[in-house]
């Protein structure tokens, strides 16, 4: 309104000196100016010095309320309030907007309001003292103060600071309020911490004289060394001494310990040696074992090294004790323990050998199974035979998510499984469950139910894998111990700032797990024969999937009424749309897999024929030329003869040759150029790398997925 009324004022400014301008130029004669032409004049040069005012004001207006937004805008983040109090008036006349922020208030509507928080601010006895012996013209700075906000008693810790502003005319005052909390919990902390190092110190004290005999402590500038029995009645190295340490360790040597360990002694405990092992931030204890002279019995002695730094003194402190009874013993039990990790070794191999067998025989002919009634599917079917080819597809699928339940134990046991956080959409991940879920209950007389929050975000970061496979354990379990019912999916979450916890449960209505199993559903070590360990495979996957989250997972049940399985992991939310009504939710098209390849050319090797019939079923849907043979040593006579391949899919299992072996004469062949896929059923952890390793350009498993399938035709064919 301001900028209004000055632009207005500058017009008529402009218009009244344009009409006197013009009466000067016209009508004035030089030569006999009278009274009121010097009037006109006078007053046109005031409207000019105006109208120049005025416009230096507005610009001058302009830069003050640029550099305030500026101001507010640098303020407005910060965890300091910024006001400026007039001191003769005794009253605030700027205060920054981020009063609400810093003090952890509501905002307040009514401005005036801010100003009476800041006023009880200052009414603080703590305050007030603090302020009493202030000369109201140097700068002030309070200690940390307690502030409690009167509306949800939430405290705080700020700190006031003034800043007077002088002079003849005026009195102002700065005053910043910052919010030091987690100052004053850092330093809280740091007091703690120094107390109970305090407590440790002196129990480690405690715990040295009763655990060790003999203390020696060595200066690793001045080389002093000063030697302490720790019990009078054990002195290994002679009474306690000073001197230096270099002389004092050669008299050891020479008189007390056993010769044939003299020189691993001096070479760990040098002076040369200690202080190489400083320069090399050495933090864990060093220790060193060896006998003293001793004409009646072995005695063994065990020194350990520690390094410790205090204000530029690196200083080097060496604890013994007597180990004699223990040395034999552990000797014993070391070499056992050689042999048993021997003998877990040879465990662990023939366990990954048989895992690579079983993968292999039992996904080959899942892999037929699979493929050729999913191929079949889409062809027009009776009605009946359509129903039980579908019958053989889900049944295979099963068969196969055994294979990998597994699979995957071998995975964690080894701590291969790594988290792998990507964006995803949320109502795609429970209607993936939905969808899976009703396949596995079939015919089965229970009705799945989804409750899914509003506020649930749409979009979420984390392993949403992991959460799926999770969640599809215990949604097997349900389904397979609930014959009739509900078994109900409830999804909510407790956000706050860019993360939320996700909450998911999954109630049945099936058999129930009685008490004594609740205590052992989750350990392997607890099932007491091979019936539970079987059925609650899925619930130990379950289990350490969640850990690898850094998850939680909740059980209760009731025998004769059903279970209700939590589980609770935190997300990093990505988008803040939450997913509203899944009535609403429009699903995305599937995506068409497949690509048209008209020209390529690919061999495919196997001994399998099966395999061979639904690797070209599943090929020729590329509209792909296809070539098969079933060993390793056509393919070679077929690469030998120049035959052109864009691609080769080549199986590891085959007798005589397998596809290892079939690649290493490939490549011995001149200008052999052409991409070589190995395609195995042995899909153990780490075996992707071991092919690789072998030369082989990339990896299929069986049962060939359509997804990997057209992902790697796409890379080599396109």
């Amino acid at each position: 309104m301001k900028n209004i009324k000055n632009k207005i004022i500058l017009l008529i400014l402009l218009i009244t000196l344009i009409f006197g301008g013009s009466y000067i130029l016209n009508d004035i004669n030089f030569s006999n100016i009278t009274i009121t032409n010097v009037v006109i004049i006078l007053l046109v040069i005031m409207i000019l010095i105006i109208g120049v005012n005025l416009l230096l004001r507005s610009n001058q207006n302009k830069e003050i309320r640029s550099r305030d937004r500026l101001f507010n805008s640098l303020v407005q983040n910060s965890d300091t309030i910024y006001l400026m109090y007039d001191y003769k008036n005794k009253k605030i006349v700027y205060t920054s907007k981020n009063i609400s922020e810093v003090l952890n208030i509501e905002n307040q509507e009514d401005e005036n309001k801010y100003f009476d928080i800041i006023a009880d601010i200052f009414k603080l006895p703590i305050l007030k003292d603090q302020l009493r012996g202030w000369d109201e013209e140097s700068d002030f700075v309070s200690q940390m103060i307690s502030y409690t906000n009167p509306n949800n008693l939430e405290k705080i810790w700020i700190k006031v600071k003034l800043y007077p502003q002088i002079d003849k005319k005026s009195h102002f005052v700065i005053i910043l309020i910052s919010n030091v909390s987690d100052e004053h919990d850092q330093q809280h902390l740091l007091v703690s911490q120094a107390s109970d190092i305090k407590a440790r110190e002196k129990q480690l004290n405690q715990i040295t004289s009763i655990s060790y005999d003999v203390e020696m402590n060595i200066n690793l500038i001045s080389k002093e060394f000063s030697l302490r029995n720790l019990k009078n009645s054990l002195n290994y190295f002679g009474e306690n001494r000073i001197g230096n340490y270099e002389h004092e360790l050669d008299s050891i040597l020479s008189d007390y310990i056993n010769e044939e360990d003299i020189k691993e002694v001096s070479n760990v405990l040098s002076f040369d040696n200690l202080r190489k092992l400083s320069e090399n931030n050495e933090s864990e204890p060093i220790s060193i074992r060896y006998r003293i002279k001793n004409s009646n019995e072995t005695t063994w002695l065990e020194s350990t090294i520690f390094f410790t730094n205090n204000k530029g003194e690196i200083k080097v402190t060496i604890l013994t004790k007597n180990v004699t009874e223990n040395a034999e013993y552990m000797r014993s039990q070391n070499q056992k323990l050689e042999n048993a990790l021997v003998e877990a070794k040879k465990a662990n191999k023939a366990k990954s050998e048989f895992l690579t067998i079983m993968s292999h025989e039992i996904r080959t002919p899942l892999n037929a199974i699979i493929g050729l009634s999913e191929s079949t599917l889409t062809e027009d079917l009776p009605r009946t035979v359509h129903e039980d080819i579908e019958s053989i597809n889900s049944a295979s699928k099963g068969v196969l998510q055994i294979i990998d339940g597994i699979l995957d134990i071998s995975k964690i046991e080894t701590g291969n499984v790594k988290l792998v956080e990507k964006e995803y959409d949320v109502i795609k991940l429970f209607k993936n469950l939905e969808s899976i879920t009703n396949e596995q209950i079939g015919k089965k007389d229970i009705t799945l139910e989804m409750e899914l929050a509003n506020n649930l975000p749409a979009k979420l970061f984390g392993d949403s894998g992991k959460i799926k496979q999770v969640l599809l354990n215990i949604l097997n379990n349900a389904v397979k111990y609930t014959d009739k019912g509900t078994i109900k999916i409830i999804s909510k979450c407790e956000t706050s700032l860019t993360n939320t916890k996700l909450i998911i449960s999954v109630t049945d209505t099936g058999s129930g797990i009685e008490k004594d199993k609740l205590k052992k559903l989750f350990d392997d070590s607890k099932k007491t024969d091979n019936k539970d360990y079987i059925e609650g495979m899925g619930l130990t996957i379950a289990k350490n999937l969640i850990d690898l989250l850094n998850g939680e997972i909740e059980v209760e049940s009731k025998v004769g009424e059903g279970s209700t399985f939590t589980i609770i992991v935190n997300q990093k939310i990505i988008s803040e749309n939450t997913i509203g009504e899944m009535k609403n939710y429009d699903p995305e098209k599937k995506r068409v897999n497949t690509f048209n390849a008209e020209g390529k050319k690919v061999l495919v090797v196997d001994d399998n024929k099966l395999n061979l019939r639904v690797a070209e079923r599943l090929l020729k849907k590329y509209n792909i030329e296809v070539k098969l043979v079933e060993s390793g040593q056509e393919c070679i006579n077929l690469v030998k003869d120049n035959q052109e391949f864009d691609l080769i899919l080549l199986d590891q299992m085959m007798p005589n040759m397998n596809g290892t072996e079939t690649l290493k004469e490939l490549k011995s062949i001149t200008n052999f150029n052409i991409p070589v896929i190995v395609l195995t059923a042995d899909a153990i952890v780490g075996k992707k790398e071991e092919y690789l390793n072998e030369g082989f350009d990339d990896y299929l498993s069986k049962p060939i997925e359509i997804d990997n399938l057209t992902t790697v035709l796409k890379k080599y064919l396109k």
